[in-house]
């Protein structure tokens, strides 16, 4: 017996319903399920690279807080013209050993310059200068962004673009703790702008997403032209804040994704709170799902219609399409999810590694030593830390171009990848500074090693404008006592370094294990 045709228009109609209702809920379970899981990956990845420039910034101001201390402790107030030479002499040689230095001087306790880098400000009066009087007050002292008039007149005499720099000062004093003067420098803010341009690199899969930081009195210091200078008008949301990531309203109406970090004071530092700001405008962190949306629309329009002729052809048969429907949709939310989580790992890659040489950064080299570290308690094997820096690398850099040098490192970083074994942890912590930890190796043993790759890169020669050359480098080399911290180790072989350089470079100095132990 035939079905009527209004009975067939009725179950076709009821199946077309039903079909396209079931699509649009099961489309909007799988897109709002989709859309929490991508928001917390993207942040949580934001987040990582807010924390990770965070990160950047404090240790680049702890280490040149390190180098300012050091140097201070092998001052003392000049006599005559030979030590007026020789505390000038020392205070060049800090200012070679950084490219970001843009000035550094020493001052008696009335605070006149005595000394400084390229006899810049020499004689000049700075006792009004806040670097000066908060040094005479604390063991020491890091500013916040700012602009200096004289030396901008001096460095500047262009004036194309301001300068801006950060103070970092310490007191200089005798053996007996007499206050007799101040060892003050100023860094070019540029430093932290090659900190910015990094980790923007690092953003290449995420479209859109810009980088601000935020100075403690809430000036955005880094950022987009139209928002640089001016203050943070919008107020972060405290779930932000929290947990280092959320969705946000700009103040400019738009929402955004967010990361966020912020240098807090701590036992190891004291300086400016800056913030870090990483976003990306929500539209386009959403992106996937939007397409997911669209392609779930279109199935389930197909879907629909296979309903509905299922209902006008066998009026009293129930097809089941959903299971394809519901199956093909999580395929679609499985490969996006894939895509997301090879980009977040290609993010934590960029996070952990230095983008220039393939080496760990200083971040997973403290993650990476933690394990040695554990091992060696467990098994009572012996470690070695070493610290290397390339000699005269900045002469290098201003002779043959910053791109030779980049390739100096690399090769650099070759040779430590042929000498030293998986094993062994080699990190680029600085601009020409690397740092070794060297599995079961004793003190003596790892002088060796670091003197074989000293000879071998020594030997390596380098090529610009058909002029050969060669960079030797320089190494402190102490035994590791698990039981110690690993900063302090640092600062052990950083101190060895330090020797090494003022024994004319291009030379290994250790410690022995028992004097270290």
């Amino acid at each position: 017996m035939l079905v009527p045709v209004n009975l067939k228009i009725r179950w076709f109609m009821i199946y077309a319903g039903f079909g396209l209702l079931l699509s649009i809920i099961i489309t909007a379970i799988l897109t709002q399920a989709a859309t929490r899981q991508i928001q917390q990956q993207v942040g949580l990845s934001l987040a990582n690279v807010a924390q990770q420039v965070s990160y950047q910034l404090e240790r680049g101001m702890i280490e040149r807080l390190r180098d300012m201390q050091t140097a201070a402790r092998l001052m003392s107030p000049p006599q005559n013209a030979q030590e007026q030479e020789q505390l000038a002499n020392l205070v060049s040689e800090v200012f070679e050993s950084y490219d970001a230095y843009a000035w550094i001087g020493a001052t008696d306790a009335d605070g006149r310059v005595l000394v400084s880098a390229n006899d810049v400000l020499k004689g000049a009066d700075v006792s009004a200068r806040p670097w000066f009087e908060q040094a005479l007050q604390q063991p020491y002292y890091i500013g916040d962004v700012h602009g200096a008039l004289l030396l901008e007149k001096i460095l500047n005499p262009e004036g194309n673009e301001p300068l801006r720099f950060v103070d970092v000062s310490v007191p200089l004093q005798t053996p007996d703790g007499q206050v007799w003067g101040v060892l003050g420098s100023h860094l070019n803010w540029q430093w932290a702008e090659q900190v910015e341009r990094r980790a923007m690199a690092s953003l290449q899969s995420l479209p859109g997403t810009d980088i601000l930081l935020v100075s403690s009195e809430n000036q955005i210091l880094l950022g987009p032209d139209s928002l640089q200078e001016q203050p943070l008008a919008t107020q972060l949301n405290p779930q932000v804040i929290a947990r280092g990531w959320d969705v946000q309203e700009w103040i400019d109406g738009n929402q955004y994704l967010i990361g966020y970090a912020k240098i807090k004071s701590s036992s190891d530092y004291r300086g400016p709170e800056w913030q870090i700001i990483v976003r990306q405008p929500i539209e386009l962190a959403l992106h996937p799902v939007s397409e997911l949306r669209w392609q779930a629309a279109w199935i389930g329009l197909a879907v629909a219609l296979t309903f509905a002729l299922i209902g006008w052809i066998s009026a009293g048969r129930i097809a089941r399409p959903f299971a394809d429907l519901s199956g093909r949709l999580e395929q679609e939310v499985k490969e996006r999810t894939e895509q997301l989580r090879e980009k977040n790992q290609a993010l934590k890659k960029l996070a952990t590694t230095d983008s220039l040489t393939g080496l760990v950064n200083r971040r997973a080299l403290f993650t990476q030593a933690e394990k040695l570290q554990a091992q060696a308690k467990r098994h009572g094997q012996p470690l070695a830390v070493v610290m290397l820096d390339l000699d005269h690398f900045k002469q290098v850099n201003d002779r043959y171009g910053h791109a030779m040098g980049d390739e100096v490192l690399v090769a650099l970083a070759e040779e430590l990848r042929r000498q030293f074994r998986d094993t062994d942890i080699c990190a680029r912590t600085g601009g020409e500074e690397f740092t070794l930890i060297l599995d079961g190796s004793s003190a003596a043993d790892a002088a060796k090693k670091v003197e074989q790759l000293s000879a071998a890169f020594k030997g390596q020669p380098f090529t610009s404008d058909n002029e050969q050359f060669s960079v030797s480098l320089s190494a402190g080399v102490i035994a590791w006592d698990p039981q110690q911290s690993l900063d302090k180790a640092l600062d052990a072989a950083d101190k060895l370094l330090y020797q090494a350089k003022q024994k004319g470079r291009d030379c290994v100095v250790a410690a022995s294990d028992s004097a270290e132990s």
